[in-house]
């Protein structure tokens, strides 16, 4: 029955969060999803030749996914869950969105949207194992994320912020885990990938405060693996990237995010 392949997939309630203990069968309201269904249901048509067509051969007809926003729905759904902490909810969900977005792949090929709607949910799964402290998979879910981010052109800003913010996050990972190696190799591929961007968007405040952000990783990683000239370089031109931006007033968040970063150089310059 539709209601329960649905609801089966999660072990709480979508709307209100509550566990989900059993499924019992509801003819009524099986009846009223059986006629949304019939009347407003994504159609797809089995492929028939003309000849086929003009024999009046009945044709078979497939009903699809009714809800043609229900990836949006489901990631609204595991923010929810994830603001709540509960997060294997959130994982639920966003599972099921991985695979409502490969099943697409299969059929209409490795569009940009596509694989930027993938590469998205695959990196806040990434931050879920994060979350429990699953490095690995963490690990493996950003790297999954990269992958299908780096299949889109680079002319989105969006999208160029998220394929850097999850190369970021892998670096953190091996930062943490002490492979400074592969740290600085992560930070360093966010650090092109924000100034190929810059390129074609210099102005843009947000992206000079990404630069910024990843030369200071990639100068605290040179820091740490005794490359002190590396490290002051970097750490001195990302000074004088966030000292000559210019934000408006009314963006008080990036002008925190500013301060916080400048604030971080600084100190990190003084300890030469």
């Amino acid at each position: 029955m539709y209601i329960a392949v649905c609801i089966s997939r999660f072990k709480d309630c979508p709307l209100c969060g509550a566990d989900v203990e059993k499924i019992e069968d509801d003819p009524d309201l099986q009846g009223v999803v059986d006629r949304f269904i019939e009347g407003h249901g994504r159609i797809k048509r089995a492929q028939t030749n003309t000849e086929e067509e003009a024999e009046g051969e009945k044709k078979t007809v497939i009903y699809e996914d009714v809800s043609l926003e229900r990836g949006s729905f489901l990631v609204q759904q595991a923010m929810r869950a994830l603001r709540a902490n509960n997060i294997e909810s959130a994982k639920s969900r966003l599972n099921v969105c991985v695979e409502d977005v490969k099943e697409q792949l299969e059929t209409m090929g490795h569009t940009p949207e596509l694989c930027s709607q993938l590469g998205a949910v695959l990196g806040m799964l990434g931050d879920c194992c994060r979350a429990t402290a699953d490095s690995s998979s963490a690990i493996a879910y950003f790297e999954e994320s990269v992958n299908f981010l780096m299949k889109v052109p680079k002319d989105d800003l969006e999208i160029t912020h998220t394929l850097s913010v999850s190369l970021n996050k892998i670096g953190d990972l091996k930062y943490y885990d002490g492979d400074l190696q592969a740290a600085r190799s992560y930070y360093s591929q966010a650090l092109d990938v924000r100034r190929d961007a810059m390129k074609h968007n210099s102005s843009v405040p947000s992206q000079i405060l990404d630069i910024s952000t990843s030369l200071a990783k990639v100068a605290d990683v040179d820091r740490n693996l005794a490359n002190e000239d590396a490290a002051v370089s970097g750490f001195k031109e990302a000074i004088k990237m966030l000292e000559s931006l210019t934000i408006d007033d009314q963006e008080v968040g990036l002008e925190q995010r500013r301060q916080s970063v400048l604030k971080f150089v600084n100190s990190q310059l003084e300890k030469k």
